[in-house]
């Protein structure tokens, strides 16, 4: 664990978006399959999550029919992996870390083709996984959904990354068909996206007044995360006493990011959606709660909601707990810009999951109030 104090005040200054790492893990995998393994070696920037895939995949490409899979804290990792695994014919053994082993997960011993009904609100990630590992069988299989699909932008960028490897996805309006007996090709020429959900604190700094140029994200991008410009600023910019809401059901990584903006904010805020982020790195919502206390911010949560009353001027200094979430301690740094005295994380090393950058990125920010 790595503690760091912040000091208080805006910043200012260009910072470039950190690689996506929702785009790279896909990438990495239709890679693999095509029989591309150019991605897998270990780059600059590689966040913890990124090289949990590169390590799995390596695993899997060894002759070994049980490989040790080392998925780390990687839900995306643990979840994509699963059915594909089981279409190469590996029975792999999983090794995880934190709070991974307690999240839901599905395994696919000796996967068949077939009809795949699954609910709606599950995680996106086990739609992408059966994406990847249908295509791989020897028969024709479909994927129905017995409510509306809420992390859509995700599957997406999932359908966008088989189709550049050459694979058929038919879309239909309560699910997927997909063909078996197809082959992945390689597009080595395709770069990775830059990352909205780690662009998203600073977007989240520049609504409560900072002025910090993001470089590297584009705006044709699927990800869903780049609602958080024009939630950030709906957010920021309201009324006294006004009452907004978000649903952050298909955006739940800008959560953290988006309650430490609405605590700052002169207004009332409604979070819904969020009973998934009970199931992250941490309890997000009780997480967001005991920061957001600490900042001197009122909240209260239900089961599937979570409300935070501005304060309407600046946050509580003081110190505070992380939670080993990259997502929480980036937060955090947020409430830092606009806090009345030095803002102390317990552990930064956890941004090291998605930005491991991050905070050296932030230390180098010039304060907007010095010359």
């Amino acid at each position: 664990m790595a503690e760091m104090k912040l000091e208080s005040g805006r910043r200012r200054g260009n910072v470039v978006a950190p690689r996506s790492k929702s785009h790279e893990h896909r990438l990495l995998i239709a890679d693999f399959l095509s029989g591309d393994m150019t991605r897998l070696a270990f780059a600059e920037g590689d966040s913890d999550d990124i090289i949990a895939t590169k390590r799995c995949l390596a695993a899997l490409a060894t002759d070994e029919t049980s490989p040790l899979l080392d998925c780390g804290e990687s839900g995306s990792t643990r979840r994509f992996l699963a059915p594909v695994a089981s279409a190469l014919g590996k029975r792999p053994v999983y090794k995880t870390a934190g709070r991974l082993a307690e999240r839901p997960q599905r395994d696919y011993a000796d996967i068949a083709p077939g009809e795949f009904v699954l609910e709606g609100n599950i995680s996106s990630q086990f739609v992408t996984g059966l994406l990847f590992a249908l295509p791989l069988l020897n028969g024709d299989s479909s994927i129905r959904f017995s409510s509306p699909l809420q992390s859509r932008d995700y599957v997406e960028m999932t359908r966008r990354v088989l189709i550049g490897a050459g694979i058929y996805i038919g879309v239909r309006e309560d699910g997927f068909d997909i063909p078996g007996g197809q082959k992945y090709h390689p597009q080595p020429d395709v770069a990775v996206e830059g990352d909205w959900s780690g662009a998203a604190f600073w977007y989240g700094m520049n609504a409560l007044g900072s002025e910090i140029m993001v470089e590297g994200l584009s705006k044709d991008s699927v990800q869903p995360d780049r609602a958080v410009v024009e939630l950030a600023r709906r957010i920021s910019t309201a009324w006294t006493n006004e009452k907004i809401s978000v649903d952050v059901s298909g955006c739940p990584d800008i959560f953290p990011v988006l309650s430490v903006v609405a605590g700052a904010s002169s207004g009332e805020t409604l979070f819904t959606g969020t009973r998934r982020l009970r199931i992250k790195e941490s309890d997000r919502v009780e997480a967001m709660a005991s920061a957001l206390r600490r900042f001197g911010v009122s909240t209260s949560a239900e089961e599937n909601s979570f409300t935070v009353r501005g304060l309407g001027g600046p946050l509580r200094g003081g110190s505070f707990e992380s939670y080993s979430d990259h997502r929480i301690a980036m937060a955090i740094a947020v409430g830092a810009t606009v806090a009345d005295g030095p803002v102390e994380i317990d552990d930064v090393s956890c941004a090291a999951k998605s930005y491991p950058s991050f905070f050296e990125t932030f230390t180098s920010l010039r304060l907007v109030d010095t010359p």
